[in-house]
Protein backbone atom coordinates (compact mmCIF):
# COMPACT_ATOMS: atom_id res chain seq x y z
CA UNK A 1 0.00 0.00 0.00
CA UNK A 2 0.96 3.62 -0.39
CA UNK A 3 -0.28 6.45 1.78
CA UNK A 4 -0.47 10.18 1.28
CA UNK A 5 2.53 10.87 3.49
CA UNK A 6 4.76 8.30 1.84
CA UNK A 7 3.68 9.48 -1.60
CA UNK A 8 4.54 13.08 -0.80
CA UNK A 9 7.93 12.10 0.60
CA UNK A 10 8.80 10.54 -2.75
CA UNK A 11 8.38 13.90 -4.43
CA UNK A 12 11.68 15.04 -2.96
CA UNK A 13 13.55 12.52 -5.11
CA UNK A 14 14.37 14.12 -8.48
CA UNK A 15 15.30 12.15 -11.61
CA UNK A 16 19.09 11.89 -11.76
CA UNK A 17 20.03 10.30 -15.10
CA UNK A 18 21.27 12.77 -17.73
CA UNK A 19 19.88 12.86 -21.31
CA UNK A 20 23.25 11.96 -22.84
CA UNK A 21 23.53 8.85 -20.67
CA UNK A 22 19.95 7.86 -21.43
CA UNK A 23 20.57 8.33 -25.16
CA UNK A 24 23.40 5.80 -24.96
CA UNK A 25 21.33 3.45 -22.82
CA UNK A 26 18.21 3.28 -25.01
CA UNK A 27 19.38 1.20 -28.03
CA UNK A 28 20.48 -1.71 -25.82
CA UNK A 29 17.72 -1.38 -23.23
CA UNK A 30 15.54 -4.09 -24.74
CA UNK A 31 18.25 -6.70 -24.24
CA UNK A 32 18.35 -5.99 -20.50
CA UNK A 33 14.65 -6.41 -19.82
CA UNK A 34 13.31 -9.41 -17.93
CA UNK A 35 12.74 -12.07 -20.60
CA UNK A 36 10.37 -13.90 -18.28
CA UNK A 37 8.06 -10.89 -18.43
CA UNK A 38 8.72 -9.29 -21.83
CA UNK A 39 9.27 -10.94 -25.22
CA UNK A 40 10.25 -9.64 -28.68
CA UNK A 41 11.36 -6.31 -27.25
CA UNK A 42 12.96 -3.65 -29.43
CA UNK A 43 14.18 -0.23 -28.33
CA UNK A 44 15.20 2.85 -30.28
CA UNK A 45 15.45 6.61 -29.96
CA UNK A 46 12.74 8.80 -31.45
CA UNK A 47 14.13 12.29 -31.98
CA UNK A 48 12.37 15.44 -30.85
CA UNK A 49 9.83 16.89 -33.25
CA UNK A 50 7.92 20.07 -32.62
CA UNK A 51 6.67 20.11 -29.03
CA UNK A 52 7.40 16.41 -28.60
CA UNK A 53 10.70 15.74 -26.80
CA UNK A 54 13.11 12.99 -27.80
CA UNK A 55 12.25 9.70 -26.14
CA UNK A 56 13.27 6.08 -25.93
CA UNK A 57 10.63 3.87 -27.48
CA UNK A 58 10.31 0.21 -26.51
CA UNK A 59 7.86 -2.12 -28.22
CA UNK A 60 7.23 -5.81 -27.70
CA UNK A 61 4.97 -8.21 -25.84
CA UNK A 62 4.23 -8.46 -22.14
CA UNK A 63 3.63 -12.12 -21.46
CA UNK A 64 1.39 -13.82 -22.21
CA UNK A 65 0.08 -11.84 -25.22
CA UNK A 66 -0.06 -8.10 -24.41
CA UNK A 67 1.50 -5.94 -27.12
CA UNK A 68 2.85 -2.69 -25.76
CA UNK A 69 4.37 0.64 -26.74
CA UNK A 70 6.47 2.24 -23.97
CA UNK A 71 7.92 5.73 -24.27
CA UNK A 72 10.49 7.23 -21.88
CA UNK A 73 11.56 10.89 -22.30
CA UNK A 74 15.32 11.37 -22.62
CA UNK A 75 15.20 14.79 -20.98
CA UNK A 76 12.66 16.48 -18.75
CA UNK A 77 11.21 13.28 -17.29
CA UNK A 78 8.87 14.43 -14.53
CA UNK A 79 9.54 11.29 -12.50
CA UNK A 80 6.05 9.85 -13.03
CA UNK A 81 4.57 6.79 -14.76
CA UNK A 82 1.43 6.81 -16.90
CA UNK A 83 -0.68 3.88 -18.14
CA UNK A 84 -3.33 4.48 -20.80
CA UNK A 85 -6.48 2.51 -21.38
CA UNK A 86 -7.78 1.44 -24.79
CA UNK A 87 -11.15 2.00 -26.43
CA UNK A 88 -13.90 -0.27 -27.72
CA UNK A 89 -12.74 -3.86 -27.92
CA UNK A 90 -9.08 -2.73 -27.99
CA UNK A 91 -6.74 -4.83 -30.15
CA UNK A 92 -5.69 -1.95 -32.41
CA UNK A 93 -2.75 0.03 -31.00
CA UNK A 94 -3.62 3.74 -30.81
CA UNK A 95 -0.78 5.41 -28.86
CA UNK A 96 -1.07 8.64 -30.88
CA UNK A 97 -4.66 9.34 -29.79
CA UNK A 98 -4.60 13.06 -28.86
CA UNK A 99 -5.27 14.50 -25.46
CA UNK A 100 -6.11 12.35 -22.46
CA UNK A 101 -8.36 9.63 -23.85
CA UNK A 102 -6.56 6.40 -24.74
CA UNK A 103 -3.17 7.49 -26.03
CA UNK A 104 0.25 8.46 -24.70
CA UNK A 105 1.46 11.22 -27.02
CA UNK A 106 0.28 14.09 -24.82
CA UNK A 107 1.54 12.66 -21.50
CA UNK A 108 4.97 11.98 -23.06
CA UNK A 109 5.03 15.56 -24.33
CA UNK A 110 4.47 16.63 -20.73
CA UNK A 111 7.32 14.49 -19.43
CA UNK A 112 5.60 11.28 -18.33
CA UNK A 113 7.05 7.84 -18.96
CA UNK A 114 4.02 6.17 -20.50
CA UNK A 115 2.82 2.78 -21.74
CA UNK A 116 0.01 1.86 -24.12
CA UNK A 117 -1.21 -1.68 -24.85
CA UNK A 118 -3.71 -3.69 -26.90
CA UNK A 119 -4.99 -5.33 -23.66
CA UNK A 120 -3.83 -8.77 -24.79
CA UNK A 121 -5.14 -9.46 -28.29
CA UNK A 122 -4.75 -8.15 -31.86
CA UNK A 123 -7.59 -6.49 -33.72
CA UNK A 124 -8.09 -4.63 -36.99
CA UNK A 125 -9.85 -1.75 -35.22
CA UNK A 126 -11.36 -0.86 -31.88
CA UNK A 127 -14.70 -2.08 -33.18
CA UNK A 128 -13.29 -5.52 -34.05
CA UNK A 129 -14.34 -8.29 -31.64
CA UNK A 130 -13.51 -11.22 -33.90
CA UNK A 131 -10.67 -12.19 -31.52
CA UNK A 132 -13.07 -13.12 -28.69
CA UNK A 133 -14.95 -16.32 -29.71
CA UNK A 134 -13.46 -19.35 -27.98
CA UNK A 135 -10.64 -17.29 -26.45
CA UNK A 136 -11.41 -17.11 -22.74
CA UNK A 137 -7.85 -16.06 -21.84
CA UNK A 138 -8.03 -13.06 -24.16
CA UNK A 139 -11.45 -12.12 -22.79
CA UNK A 140 -10.20 -12.18 -19.20
CA UNK A 141 -7.11 -10.17 -20.15
CA UNK A 142 -9.37 -7.61 -21.84
CA UNK A 143 -11.68 -7.54 -18.82
CA UNK A 144 -8.96 -6.69 -16.30
CA UNK A 145 -5.99 -9.09 -16.09
CA UNK A 146 -3.78 -7.10 -18.51
CA UNK A 147 -3.69 -4.15 -16.15
CA UNK A 148 -1.41 -5.33 -13.31
CA UNK A 149 0.84 -7.06 -15.86
CA UNK A 150 1.33 -3.85 -17.85
CA UNK A 151 1.77 -1.86 -14.65
CA UNK A 152 4.55 -4.15 -13.40
CA UNK A 153 6.30 -4.37 -16.78
CA UNK A 154 6.15 -0.61 -17.31
CA UNK A 155 7.57 0.15 -13.89
CA UNK A 156 10.34 -2.35 -14.59
CA UNK A 157 11.26 -0.50 -17.77
CA UNK A 158 11.24 2.82 -15.91
CA UNK A 159 13.56 1.33 -13.31
CA UNK A 160 15.90 -0.16 -15.91
CA UNK A 161 16.08 3.05 -17.92
CA UNK A 162 16.26 5.76 -15.28
CA UNK A 163 17.81 3.73 -12.47
CA UNK A 164 15.10 4.69 -9.98
CA UNK A 165 11.46 4.20 -9.16
CA UNK A 166 8.65 6.36 -10.50
CA UNK A 167 7.38 8.89 -7.98
CA UNK A 168 3.68 8.83 -8.87
CA UNK A 169 1.68 6.37 -10.93
CA UNK A 170 -1.37 7.34 -13.00
CA UNK A 171 -3.96 5.49 -15.06
CA UNK A 172 -6.01 7.39 -17.64
CA UNK A 173 -8.64 6.04 -20.01
CA UNK A 174 -11.89 6.88 -21.78
CA UNK A 175 -14.86 4.75 -22.88
CA UNK A 176 -13.69 1.16 -22.42
CA UNK A 177 -10.53 2.79 -21.09
CA UNK A 178 -12.77 4.57 -18.57
CA UNK A 179 -14.18 1.19 -17.56
CA UNK A 180 -10.61 -0.02 -17.10
CA UNK A 181 -9.88 3.02 -14.95
CA UNK A 182 -12.70 2.09 -12.58
CA UNK A 183 -11.50 -1.53 -12.64
CA UNK A 184 -8.10 -0.28 -11.50
CA UNK A 185 -9.66 1.42 -8.47
CA UNK A 186 -11.97 -1.50 -7.69
CA UNK A 187 -9.79 -4.57 -8.30
CA UNK A 188 -6.25 -3.19 -8.05
CA UNK A 189 -6.50 -0.36 -5.50
CA UNK A 190 -2.77 -0.20 -4.68
CA UNK A 191 -1.41 0.27 -8.21
CA UNK A 192 -2.09 3.93 -8.92
CA UNK A 193 -1.94 7.19 -6.99
CA UNK A 194 -4.28 8.92 -9.44
CA UNK A 195 -6.90 7.63 -11.90
CA UNK A 196 -8.94 9.43 -14.56
CA UNK A 197 -12.04 7.64 -15.85
CA UNK A 198 -13.61 9.36 -18.87
CA UNK A 199 -17.04 8.42 -20.26
CA UNK A 200 -16.72 4.94 -18.69
CA UNK A 201 -18.64 1.91 -19.90
CA UNK A 202 -19.43 1.15 -16.26
CA UNK A 203 -21.98 -1.57 -16.98
CA UNK A 204 -20.48 -3.05 -20.13
CA UNK A 205 -22.73 -6.10 -20.03
CA UNK A 206 -25.96 -4.10 -20.22
CA UNK A 207 -24.45 -1.37 -22.41
CA UNK A 208 -23.30 -3.94 -24.97
CA UNK A 209 -26.21 -6.32 -24.43
CA UNK A 210 -29.59 -4.75 -23.72
CA UNK A 211 -28.74 -1.21 -24.87
CA UNK A 212 -26.79 -2.35 -27.92
CA UNK A 213 -29.47 -4.80 -29.05
CA UNK A 214 -32.21 -2.25 -28.39
CA UNK A 215 -30.63 0.35 -30.68
CA UNK A 216 -30.36 -2.16 -33.51
CA UNK A 217 -33.67 -3.97 -33.12
CA UNK A 218 -35.84 -0.88 -32.68
CA UNK A 219 -34.32 0.69 -35.80
CA UNK A 220 -34.86 -2.26 -38.10
CA UNK A 221 -37.79 -2.77 -40.42
CA UNK A 222 -38.30 -5.35 -43.15
CA UNK A 223 -36.22 -3.51 -45.75
CA UNK A 224 -33.68 -1.17 -44.15
CA UNK A 225 -32.96 0.78 -40.96
CA UNK A 226 -35.51 3.49 -40.26
CA UNK A 227 -32.81 5.94 -39.16
CA UNK A 228 -30.21 5.46 -41.88
CA UNK A 229 -27.46 7.70 -43.31
CA UNK A 230 -30.22 9.44 -45.27
CA UNK A 231 -31.65 10.67 -41.96
CA UNK A 232 -28.63 12.91 -41.45
CA UNK A 233 -30.30 15.58 -43.59
CA UNK A 234 -33.02 15.80 -40.92
CA UNK A 235 -30.70 16.13 -37.93
CA UNK A 236 -30.60 19.95 -38.02
CA UNK A 237 -34.39 20.00 -37.75
CA UNK A 238 -34.37 17.45 -34.95
CA UNK A 239 -31.70 19.35 -33.04
CA UNK A 240 -33.64 22.61 -33.43
CA UNK A 241 -36.85 20.95 -32.21
CA UNK A 242 -35.11 19.39 -29.21
CA UNK A 243 -33.48 22.70 -28.29
CA UNK A 244 -36.84 24.42 -28.50
CA UNK A 245 -38.20 22.05 -25.86
CA UNK A 246 -35.16 21.61 -23.60
CA UNK A 247 -32.56 24.35 -24.04
CA UNK A 248 -34.07 26.89 -21.64
CA UNK A 249 -34.55 24.39 -18.78
CA UNK A 250 -31.38 25.75 -17.17
CA UNK A 251 -32.58 29.34 -17.44
CA UNK A 252 -30.56 30.25 -20.52
CA UNK A 253 -31.57 29.68 -24.15
CA UNK A 254 -28.00 29.50 -25.40
CA UNK A 255 -27.95 26.45 -27.70
CA UNK A 256 -26.59 24.26 -24.91
CA UNK A 257 -28.80 21.75 -23.11
CA UNK A 258 -27.28 21.79 -19.64
CA UNK A 259 -30.09 19.82 -17.94
CA UNK A 260 -30.79 16.94 -20.31
CA UNK A 261 -32.01 14.58 -17.60
CA UNK A 262 -34.71 17.07 -16.58
CA UNK A 263 -36.37 17.19 -20.01
CA UNK A 264 -38.58 14.76 -21.91
CA UNK A 265 -39.24 15.28 -25.60
CA UNK A 266 -42.85 15.57 -26.72
CA UNK A 267 -42.64 13.71 -30.03
CA UNK A 268 -46.04 15.01 -31.07
CA UNK A 269 -44.47 18.46 -31.41
CA UNK A 270 -41.97 17.27 -34.00
CA UNK A 271 -43.11 18.39 -37.47
CA UNK A 272 -44.94 15.50 -39.12
CA UNK A 273 -44.57 14.56 -42.77
CA UNK A 274 -47.75 14.39 -44.80
CA UNK A 275 -48.98 10.89 -45.61
CA UNK A 276 -46.68 9.29 -48.15
CA UNK A 277 -44.42 12.31 -48.26
CA UNK A 278 -40.97 12.96 -46.84
CA UNK A 279 -38.70 15.97 -46.42
CA UNK A 280 -35.70 17.43 -44.67
CA UNK A 281 -37.73 19.28 -42.03
CA UNK A 282 -40.44 16.74 -41.18
CA UNK A 283 -40.53 13.33 -39.54
CA UNK A 284 -42.43 10.20 -40.45
CA UNK A 285 -44.33 8.18 -37.89
CA UNK A 286 -41.71 5.44 -37.98
CA UNK A 287 -38.91 7.94 -37.47
CA UNK A 288 -40.68 9.38 -34.45
CA UNK A 289 -41.18 5.88 -33.09
CA UNK A 290 -37.48 5.02 -33.28
CA UNK A 291 -36.39 8.38 -31.88
CA UNK A 292 -38.69 7.90 -28.93
CA UNK A 293 -37.45 4.37 -28.27
CA UNK A 294 -33.81 5.49 -28.45
CA UNK A 295 -34.52 8.17 -25.84
CA UNK A 296 -36.45 5.70 -23.71
CA UNK A 297 -33.90 2.88 -23.61
CA UNK A 298 -34.52 -0.88 -23.41
CA UNK A 299 -37.47 -2.33 -21.52
CA UNK A 300 -38.86 -5.84 -21.07
CA UNK A 301 -42.31 -6.99 -22.17
CA UNK A 302 -43.84 -5.53 -18.99
CA UNK A 303 -42.31 -2.12 -19.64
CA UNK A 304 -39.70 -2.39 -16.89
CA UNK A 305 -36.55 -0.42 -17.63
CA UNK A 306 -33.41 -2.46 -18.28
CA UNK A 307 -30.92 0.30 -19.04
CA UNK A 308 -30.76 3.98 -19.82
CA UNK A 309 -31.65 5.60 -23.13
CA UNK A 310 -29.76 8.12 -25.25
CA UNK A 311 -29.55 11.49 -23.52
CA UNK A 312 -31.43 14.50 -24.77
CA UNK A 313 -28.97 16.73 -26.66
CA UNK A 314 -26.94 13.85 -28.08
CA UNK A 315 -28.56 14.09 -31.54
CA UNK A 316 -25.63 16.03 -33.01
CA UNK A 317 -23.45 12.96 -32.46
CA UNK A 318 -25.80 10.31 -33.88
CA UNK A 319 -24.27 10.83 -37.31
CA UNK A 320 -20.84 9.84 -36.02
CA UNK A 321 -21.82 6.68 -34.19
CA UNK A 322 -25.00 5.34 -35.83
CA UNK A 323 -26.11 7.10 -38.99
CA UNK A 324 -23.38 5.87 -41.29
CA UNK A 325 -22.88 2.84 -43.47
CA UNK A 326 -22.86 -0.14 -41.05
CA UNK A 327 -19.24 -0.87 -41.98
CA UNK A 328 -18.28 2.58 -40.64
CA UNK A 329 -20.81 3.10 -37.83
CA UNK A 330 -18.75 2.21 -34.77
CA UNK A 331 -21.77 2.28 -32.48
CA UNK A 332 -23.42 -0.38 -34.62
CA UNK A 333 -20.23 -2.45 -34.79
CA UNK A 334 -19.82 -2.41 -31.01
CA UNK A 335 -23.41 -3.42 -30.35
CA UNK A 336 -23.35 -6.25 -32.86
CA UNK A 337 -19.83 -7.33 -31.90
CA UNK A 338 -20.66 -7.63 -28.22
CA UNK A 339 -23.62 -9.95 -28.67
CA UNK A 340 -22.12 -11.93 -31.54
CA UNK A 341 -18.50 -12.35 -30.38
CA UNK A 342 -17.94 -11.30 -26.77
CA UNK A 343 -20.94 -13.40 -25.77
CA UNK A 344 -19.74 -16.49 -27.62
CA UNK A 345 -20.40 -19.45 -25.42
CA UNK A 346 -21.97 -22.92 -25.80
CA UNK A 347 -24.71 -21.68 -23.48
CA UNK A 348 -25.61 -18.99 -26.07
CA UNK A 349 -25.83 -20.78 -29.45
CA UNK A 350 -26.38 -18.39 -32.36
CA UNK A 351 -26.59 -15.41 -30.03
CA UNK A 352 -26.81 -11.98 -31.68
CA UNK A 353 -28.45 -8.59 -31.32
CA UNK A 354 -31.24 -9.77 -33.61
CA UNK A 355 -32.03 -12.73 -31.33
CA UNK A 356 -31.79 -10.76 -28.08
CA UNK A 357 -34.64 -11.56 -25.67
CA UNK A 358 -35.26 -8.56 -23.40
CA UNK A 359 -37.11 -10.72 -20.85
CA UNK A 360 -34.53 -13.49 -20.52
CA UNK A 361 -31.12 -12.32 -21.70
CA UNK A 362 -30.21 -9.33 -19.46
CA UNK A 363 -30.30 -11.47 -16.33
CA UNK A 364 -28.33 -14.38 -17.68
CA UNK A 365 -25.73 -12.14 -19.33
CA UNK A 366 -25.14 -10.41 -16.03
CA UNK A 367 -24.81 -13.79 -14.33
CA UNK A 368 -22.26 -15.14 -16.82
CA UNK A 369 -20.29 -12.03 -17.84
CA UNK A 370 -20.31 -9.74 -14.79
CA UNK A 371 -16.49 -9.94 -14.71
CA UNK A 372 -16.52 -7.44 -17.60
CA UNK A 373 -18.26 -4.78 -15.50
CA UNK A 374 -16.82 -2.03 -13.33
CA UNK A 375 -19.90 -1.56 -11.15
CA UNK A 376 -18.52 -2.38 -7.67
CA UNK A 377 -19.25 0.67 -5.46
CA UNK A 378 -16.95 -0.47 -2.64
CA UNK A 379 -13.83 1.66 -3.07
CA UNK A 380 -12.73 1.38 0.54
CA UNK A 381 -9.40 -0.27 -0.34
CA UNK A 382 -8.62 2.46 -2.87
CA UNK A 383 -9.50 5.16 -0.35
CA UNK A 384 -7.37 3.46 2.32
CA UNK A 385 -4.43 3.33 -0.11
CA UNK A 386 -4.63 7.11 -0.53
CA UNK A 387 -5.67 7.03 -4.19
CA UNK A 388 -7.56 9.80 -5.99
CA UNK A 389 -10.18 9.16 -8.66
CA UNK A 390 -11.52 11.71 -11.14
CA UNK A 391 -14.43 10.60 -13.35
CA UNK A 392 -15.97 12.74 -16.09
CA UNK A 393 -18.69 12.19 -18.67
CA UNK A 394 -20.15 14.19 -21.56
CA UNK A 395 -23.85 14.77 -20.96
CA UNK A 396 -24.52 14.43 -24.69
CA UNK A 397 -22.76 11.08 -25.11
CA UNK A 398 -25.01 8.75 -27.16
CA UNK A 399 -22.57 5.81 -27.26
CA UNK A 400 -21.69 5.24 -23.60
CA UNK A 401 -24.57 7.09 -22.02
CA UNK A 402 -23.77 9.35 -19.03
CA UNK A 403 -26.65 8.15 -16.86
CA UNK A 404 -24.66 5.05 -15.92
CA UNK A 405 -21.82 7.19 -14.55
CA UNK A 406 -24.33 9.25 -12.55
CA UNK A 407 -25.86 6.05 -11.18
CA UNK A 408 -22.46 4.62 -10.27
CA UNK A 409 -21.37 7.78 -8.43
CA UNK A 410 -24.61 7.75 -6.47
CA UNK A 411 -24.07 4.08 -5.58
CA UNK A 412 -20.56 4.85 -4.33
CA UNK A 413 -21.92 7.67 -2.17
CA UNK A 414 -24.50 5.36 -0.63
CA UNK A 415 -21.91 2.65 -0.03
CA UNK A 416 -19.09 4.89 1.21
CA UNK A 417 -20.81 7.20 3.67
CA UNK A 418 -22.23 10.06 1.63
CA UNK A 419 -21.06 12.85 -0.65
CA UNK A 420 -18.72 14.63 1.76
CA UNK A 421 -16.69 11.51 2.55
CA UNK A 422 -16.60 10.35 -1.07
CA UNK A 423 -15.41 13.72 -2.36
CA UNK A 424 -12.28 13.35 -0.28
CA UNK A 425 -10.99 10.78 -2.79
CA UNK A 426 -13.47 10.61 -5.72
CA UNK A 427 -14.88 13.48 -7.75
CA UNK A 428 -17.24 13.27 -10.71
CA UNK A 429 -17.81 15.93 -13.36
CA UNK A 430 -20.56 16.21 -15.96
CA UNK A 431 -19.75 18.14 -19.13
CA UNK A 432 -22.79 19.83 -20.69
CA UNK A 433 -23.01 19.49 -24.46
CA UNK A 434 -20.02 17.22 -24.84
CA UNK A 435 -20.17 13.86 -26.58
CA UNK A 436 -18.03 10.78 -26.29
CA UNK A 437 -14.31 11.02 -25.46
CA UNK A 438 -12.68 12.57 -28.51
CA UNK A 439 -15.86 14.47 -29.32
CA UNK A 440 -14.95 16.47 -26.25
CA UNK A 441 -12.72 19.54 -26.61
CA UNK A 442 -10.65 19.99 -29.74
CA UNK A 443 -7.99 17.33 -30.20
CA UNK A 444 -5.70 19.99 -31.61
CA UNK A 445 -5.82 21.92 -28.34
CA UNK A 446 -5.94 19.36 -25.52
CA UNK A 447 -4.82 21.98 -23.02
CA UNK A 448 -8.35 23.37 -23.24
CA UNK A 449 -9.56 20.25 -21.45
CA UNK A 450 -6.96 19.22 -18.96
CA UNK A 451 -8.05 16.56 -16.45
CA UNK A 452 -4.41 15.46 -16.11
CA UNK A 453 -3.33 18.68 -14.44
CA UNK A 454 -6.36 18.42 -12.17
CA UNK A 455 -5.55 14.91 -10.96
CA UNK A 456 -1.82 15.69 -10.63
CA UNK A 457 -2.55 18.77 -8.52
CA UNK A 458 -4.80 16.67 -6.33
CA UNK A 459 -2.39 13.76 -5.94
CA UNK A 460 0.86 15.68 -5.67
CA UNK A 461 -0.24 18.94 -4.02
CA UNK A 462 -3.48 18.11 -2.25
CA UNK A 463 -5.53 20.53 -4.39
CA UNK A 464 -8.85 18.81 -5.06
CA UNK A 465 -10.59 20.05 -8.25
CA UNK A 466 -13.95 21.81 -7.89
CA UNK A 467 -14.49 22.28 -11.62
CA UNK A 468 -12.70 21.85 -14.93
CA UNK A 469 -13.02 24.28 -17.84
CA UNK A 470 -13.64 22.78 -21.28
CA UNK A 471 -13.83 24.49 -24.66
CA UNK A 472 -15.61 21.91 -26.81
CA UNK A 473 -15.75 23.78 -30.11
CA UNK A 474 -15.64 27.17 -31.79
CA UNK A 475 -19.41 26.95 -32.05
CA UNK A 476 -19.77 27.16 -28.28
CA UNK A 477 -17.33 30.04 -27.99
CA UNK A 478 -16.89 30.47 -24.26
CA UNK A 479 -15.24 28.00 -21.94
CA UNK A 480 -17.73 25.66 -20.31
CA UNK A 481 -17.48 24.58 -16.69
CA UNK A 482 -17.61 20.86 -16.17
CA UNK A 483 -19.63 20.92 -12.99
CA UNK A 484 -19.02 18.56 -10.12
CA UNK A 485 -21.89 16.27 -9.18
Amino acid sequence: MFGILSALSLAATAPSAQPAVLRETCPSLATRLDSATIADAQSRIVEAQGAMPAYCRITGTIRPTIRFDMRLPLGGWNGNFYVSGCGGFCGAMTPETPGFANGIAEPVRRGYAAIHTDSGHPGTSQGDSSWAPGNREALELYAHRWLPLAHAAGLGMVRSFYGQEARYRYFVGCSNGGRMALIAAQRYPNLFHGIISGCPAVDLVNAGGAFGAWKLKTNNDAQAPVLSPAFNRKLPSLIAAVNAQCDARDGAADGLIARPFACRINLAKLPACADGADGDTCFTGEEKRVIGLWYQGPVDSKGRGLFHGMPIGSEQYWKIWYLQDPSKAVGTQLADGFTRNIVHDPRYPGFSAESFDFNRDPGRLLRDFAFLNSTDPDLSAFRKAGGKLLMWHGQADPLVVPQQSVAYYQQVQRKMGGATRVQQFFRFFLAPGLGHCWEAPSASAPEEFDPMSAIADWVEHGKAPDRIIARPSARQGNGLPIAEV
